[in-house]
């Protein structure tokens, strides 16, 4: 039996009876477990398996207590195939409700050791995708697993997994966005994915990554396309998405839609369209989706700065950008290679707003050189530019013409040319 509303005390009630069944070596104690015999708990981990990441999409917190349940039965019985699923729910516990990266990380990679010990190929695809998008954002370069996702895509399409087949593609897809893929690759990659997923029958996947490719369009300038076209159903643009998101109590869809339009509201200069999309994504249940997680946080925290020095009520947005600044702190200790160059970017706008100019001057180089060392392209443009902006507020003419013309040409590099038709970039 497990509570339909999910509360904090329920998870750590969870991962405390569950930490009294494991040794001081779980590596060891997985590769040893015997295996699972009882047919009832075998169809019950079985069913917990299927279930787990369709109630993610709707009540992400039940899969903490799906996957405290998973490893009990797999300490206490045997191990199973499935018990590789129960892994990595758990370690997404530690990650999102607990706030412990590095243990959640360690769990969620000895998955794969249950993968191979069944030699359970045809779950690969599902396990790899898993440990990927929920666990290895966190201490691997993004760019590695932007790769990583296209052959998962590739290889749950051979084993007949077109569920995964879709996550993985979709997950690729809001990746290689934040990465600084070229956006004219994304963008044909984008068109013919979507007709994949239609095909397939892959609804749900089909709508998160609608919002994604309108994303990458605005990005390119382009009008060329409508994503919203491949759907067989009454969506047409993102606020419908929303609309529908929030009928259907579709919480991570209502995630990864905000996430996408505080990206393009903050690039575009939208401010207080941005802020509200900040604070929406924030009003959602607590339960992470940590690609979005941390890209919100990075958007929401520049925001906040920019209306802290153009708003009246500058000590809120202060402290808003300044709690991003404190997670990105923590970040950075598990992969300097990810958020390196977004933590010193926050930092030279809070030096920016506390008048620290010599501080904020190092803060901006820093963030510029970080992004370009680890192929953030798009980012390095935006360091560039906030750089030139902050040039311009001292009346520094010269040194302001000259980042945002370094800033024009990462942004052409990006193919990110919605941006350079700004005001901004026209009079240069």
């Amino acid at each position: 039996f497990f509570p339909f509303e999910v509360t904090q005390e329920d998870i750590h009630t969870a991962v405390e009876s569950t930490k009294a069944l494991i040794s001081d070596d779980p590596r060891s104690q997985i590769l040893n477990a015997p295996k699972l015999s009882d047919q009832k708990k075998l169809w019950s981990m079985k069913l917990m398996s299927l279930l787990a990441p369709l109630v993610y999409l709707v009540n992400p917190g039940m899969v903490s207590l799906i996957g405290a349940r998973m490893i009990q039965i797999s300490f206490q019985h045997g191990v199973t195939q499935e018990s590789a699923v129960a892994l990595v729910s758990y370690g997404l516990t530690y990650i999102s409700a607990l706030n412990d990266i590095e243990e959640g990380y360690r769990w969620a990679k000895l998955a794969l050791l249950i993968i191979d010990r069944f030699k359970a190929q045809s779950l690969y695809p599902k396990i790899y995708f898993l440990v990927n998008h929920f666990a290895s954002i966190w201490k691997e370069p993004i760019q590695a697993l932007v790769d990583g996702l296209r052959q998962t895509h590739r290889s749950a399409l051979v084993v007949g997994d077109i569920e995964y087949a879709s996550f993985a593609s979709k997950a690729y897809v809001e990746r290689s966005v934040f990465s600084g893929k070229r956006l004219s690759v994304i963008e044909t990659e984008c068109a013919a994915l979507s007709l994949e997923m239609v095909q397939l029958n892959q609804i749900q996947s089909v709508l998160g990554h609608m919002g994604t490719h309108a994303l990458v369009l605005e990005l390119l300038g382009s009008q060329t396309r409508d994503p919203f076209n491949e759907y067989p159903g009454r969506i047409n643009n993102c606020d419908d998405l929303i609309g529908y998101s929030l009928k259907n109590g579709r919480s991570i869809l209502l995630r990864i839609t905000y996430c996408n339009r505080l990206f393009a509201a903050y690039f575009f200069g939208r401010y207080d369209e941005a802020a509200e999309l900040a604070q929406r994504y924030r009003n959602l249940s607590p339960y992470h989706a940590p690609t979005h997680d941390i890209f919100h946080t990075f958007y929401e925290g520049l925001t906040a700065f920019k209306l802290a020095r153009t708003s009246e009520d500058s000590l809120r947005w202060m402290e808003l950008g300044t709690k991003s600044v404190e997670s990105y702190q923590d970040w950075v200790n598990h992969s300097s290679w990810n958020f390196k160059n977004k933590l010193s970017l926050l930092e030279a706008e809070l030096y920016f707003c506390k008048g620290e100019i010599i501080k904020a001057k190092k803060k901006y180089e820093e963030a510029i050189e970080y992004s370009r060392r680890h192929n953030f392209v798009h980012e390095e443009g935006l360091s560039l530019e906030l750089f030139g902006s902050f040039h311009e507020f001292f009346k520094n003419n010269d040194e302001y013409r000259k980042c945002m013309a370094s800033a024009r040409t990462c942004y052409e590099k990006w193919e990110a040319y919605g941006l350079l038709a700004r005001d901004c970039f026209r009079c240069l």
